[in-house]
């Protein structure tokens, strides 16, 4: 009789971790291919994805200045690969697929001895390092993503491009941006691949149905074209990752996107319900710089965040996660970002979190920052000014007396410096209102960025240091003495290399509850939660 088993996406983590058990003594000498490069080919940067599974090298071509990506799998034979192949197809003929809910270690447990059956009536013995490969292959195809697998599980990888038969497949490095793959399909590849990633999200796609945009397992957002119908070059797909490890606080300090004190004064106005928008063109980190600033949020307060792709990761238990949803047919009704905020206002949440505004929800939005609740949202311009004018314009239609009540908006841009991609904040701005004689909005710029030093300079003083300092009830010199505090603090866990976004969240919790205490002490205390709540770090 057939096994029964879910054949759903896990974690590269689960799987890998099921495979060190057969290790045996192997190591990446014994897995991975003797790689060569091309000629005029340099390695730039090498690193594990899965040790000693899957290795990523990424070359530059000096000629040329081309760089490629590879990720090194277990290297076997072309005899070797028809034996697995036959293998392949006898375990999709005895497992039967289902929808049931097995944990990774049952699914890998069931494969593991469908195909150990298989190989006994072969009648063949494998060698140890040839068995291995077999099963990192059946675990990657069976409860990975199949070829693309290595690529989604590189955690330097944003988004996955494939646009067509025989095209290399291109990906966009944090590091590097766009950059060419080694993998391209051929055309029934490539419609099977297509077929398998959107069945994966519960979904078809056909000649009649040919444009998909769904989600997959892992949170990561899909849109696929189906056949040639309308997209000449065949079908494709792209995937924008979600990320289950978020850039924090610390981060954007290390990488130079923000200053200490720059991200102290966020971390005042946040606690304080001021509302923010990160504004910049594609590909600047806004969604990353957002993320990072839904951390400063006090642990206890309610969150509701909208986003057409999961993107935003938290800390905090109060917290409801909306994602829109298109209809497929049936008796499916569609949820737009707009119905999700609707929905939103009526939770009572302390803080209202928008993806990217860019419809009718923008109006509703800012009418719930004039109401008093604090917003967040991310929007595409690429200067202050653009973003008013879009603002105002259709089909957003926010009125300028409405605009007003945004307190903070950070301008970030995508920057090349030595061929390396960075995320810079060009400007850092205050909506002060509107001015009563020519009714124009009274913008001050608190901050800029220098591109020939790659530093940031204080232009004008800040001046919602004074709401913050009415809300706290203290004088401004005190406000001002705890952003410094709170910069040092940042400084503090930087140096000690607390980054992960559980760690550095649990440290921001207990700042917020031994506020009083010198920052050693508060860091101390932020040890005790980790280790009261298990957090340990993935890095």
């Amino acid at each position: 009789m057939p096994y029964i088993i879910i054949i759903m996406v896990v974690n590269s983590k689960s799987y890998y971790t099921i495979l060190e058990q057969h290790l045996n003594g192997l190591s990446d000498a014994d897995l991975l291919k003797d790689w060569k490069m091309e000629e005029g080919e340099n390695p730039v940067k090498e690193y594990w994805v899965g040790k000693p599974f899957v290795k990523v090298i990424i070359t530059l071509n000096k000629e040329s200045g081309e760089r490629r990506y590879y990720s090194l799998e277990p290297a076997i034979t072309e005899r070797e690969y028809l034996v697995l192949n036959d293998i392949f197809q006898d375990l999709e003929n005895i497992l039967i697929l289902k929808d049931l809910s097995l944990s990774p270690e049952v699914k890998a447990e069931i494969l593991k001895d469908t195909y150990d059956e298989i190989t006994k009536e072969y009648g063949i013995i494998l060698r140890p390092d040839l068995n291995l490969k077999y099963l990192y292959y059946i675990y990657r195809d069976f409860l990975g993503y199949g070829p693309i697998d290595p690529i989604l599980n590189d955690p330097y990888i944003e988004d996955i491009h494939c646009d067509g038969i025989g095209i290399p497949i291109y990906v966009y490095h944090k590091e590097f941006g766009n950059v060419k793959t080694y993998l391209s399909f051929r055309e029934q590849e490539l419609d099977h691949t297509v077929q398998a990633l959107v069945q994966m999200c519960d979904k078809h796609i056909s000649h009649g149905n040919p444009i998909i945009d769904a989600t997959l397992p892992n949170g990561s957002r899909l849109q696929a074209t189906y056949g040639m119908d309308i997209t000449p070059r065949g079908s494709s797909f792209t995937i924008r990752k979600f990320t289950e490890d978020p850039f924090t606080p610390i981060d954007l300090m290390s990488l130079g996107t923000y200053t200490p004190e720059q991200l102290a004064y966020f971390w005042m106005a946040v606690e304080n319900k001021m509302s923010v928008m990160v504004i910049g063109e594609t590909a600047s980190g806004k969604t990353t710089t957002m993320n990072a600033l839904l951390m400063f949020i006090p642990p206890e307060e309610k969150i509701v965040s909208i986003e057409d792709t999961r993107e935003i990761a938290l800390m905090h238990e109060n917290w409801v996660s909306g994602i829109t949803r298109q209809a497929v047919g049936g008796d499916e009704s569609e949820v737009d970002m707009y119905d999700l905020l609707k929905t939103a206002l009526r939770q009572r949440p302390d803080y209202i979190v928008v993806g990217e505004v860019r419809g009718k929800e923008a109006l509703t939005l800012f009418q719930a920052m004039s109401t008093g609740h604090a917003a967040y949202a991310t929007f595409h311009a690429g200067e202050i000014q653009q973003a008013i004018y879009r603002l105002e314009n259709s089909p957003l239609n926010v009125p300028r007396s409405m605009i007003q009540f945004l307190d903070l908006a950070t301008i970030q841009i995508q920057w090349t410096k030595g061929g390396m991609k960075k995320r810079r904040a060009k400007n850092i701005y205050e909506i002060i209102g509107i001015d009563p004689n020519d009714r124009n909005l009274l913008i001050n710029r608190i901050y800029t960025w220098n591109s020939y030093n790659d530093d940031y300079k204080q232009v004008e003083a800040m001046k919602k240091i004074e709401k913050i300092s009415m809300s706290l009830g203290v004088d401004v010199d005190d406000t001002l003495k705890e952003i410094r505090k709170r910069a040092e603090f940042l400084r503090k866990l930087q140096k000690i290399g607390v980054r992960y976004y559980k760690e550095v969240t649990m440290m921001i919790h207990a700042y917020y509850r031994n506020q009083n205490e010198e920052i050693d002490e508060i860091i101390n205390e932020g040890k005790k939660y980790g280790k009261y709540y298990k957090i340990e770090s993935e890095n």
